[in-house]
């Protein structure tokens, strides 16, 4: 009975930790999903644009990422020299696979 008590006690204490820290992060985090676009704090706010370029990076179980969503990836994707407004998109399922995207909006 002593080690069913240890064991609930331990996996409450790591269910608590993860809800904690997800409150901590600097954008909206779905425990289960995320699926959020948040602005980016780049660009001189015109709201006609002419041209978007994005550009991705990949993550799987938190522990193998690749890609590039850098301002500039996006820039050179769309063709873009002057920027008007930045988003980014994040898409996740569990933390097991993750899509994060930027997009810039521009001439």
């Amino acid at each position: 009975m002593k080690v069913w008590k240890k064991a609930l006690v331990f996996a409450a204490s790591i269910l608590t930790t993860a809800v904690i820290t997800g409150c901590a992060t600097p954008l909206p985090l779905g425990v289960i999903y995320t699926k959020v676009v948040l602005p980016g704090a780049v660009g001189n706010s015109e709201l006609q644009y002419s041209k978007t370029g994005t550009a991705r990076c990949y993550s799987v179980i938190g522990c193998f990422a690749s890609g590039d969503a850098s301002i500039n990836a996006a820039c050179k994707n769309g063709g873009i020299t002057k920027v008007s407004w930045v988003s980014y998109s994040v898409n996740n399922f569990l933390g097991a696979y993750a899509t994060y995207t930027t997009t810039v909006y521009g001439d």
